[in-house]
């Protein structure tokens, strides 16, 4: 029979490597049990979809703008800085709007002249 010699540094490796790979399954069985029970949520392709298409009328003295009299049942707020929309239906669901390039679109509580164009 082999006999093994066990020094002290290879006892001690021995219970670092053990803490270790316990660690990680420790780790890993919490991922998959959160998993299973459904505390990870997963965003879907269905969580971002287009709400409404809208569109900018331009106010200038040479075209004549008309708006329909019907409410669109959508309010606007500001918000940190952005605009943002929901329904007046009740719902507390409320969305940010965006350009085509997914960038907030800013706003402010106090209409001001912009810089550089000169008021009429």
């Amino acid at each position: 029979m082999t006999e093994h010699n066990t020094t002290p540094e290879a006892e001690e490796q021995d219970i670092a490597k053990w803490c270790i790979l316990s660690f990680m399954g420790g780790i890993i069985v919490a991922a998959l049990a959160l998993e299973y029970y459904g505390f990870i949520q997963h965003t879907k392709d269905e969580d971002r979809v287009l709400i409404s298409e809208f569109k900018l009328l331009s106010l200038s003295p040479e075209r004549d703008i008309k708006v329909s009299p019907k409410m669109s049942g959508k309010e606007a707020f500001c918000v940190d800085g952005y605009l943002l929309l929901r329904p007046t239906n009740g719902n507390a669901v409320a969305g940010i709007l965006v350009d085509e390039k997914n960038r907030g679109v800013q706003c402010q509580h106090s209409l001001t002249p912009m810089a550089g164009k000169p008021s009429e």
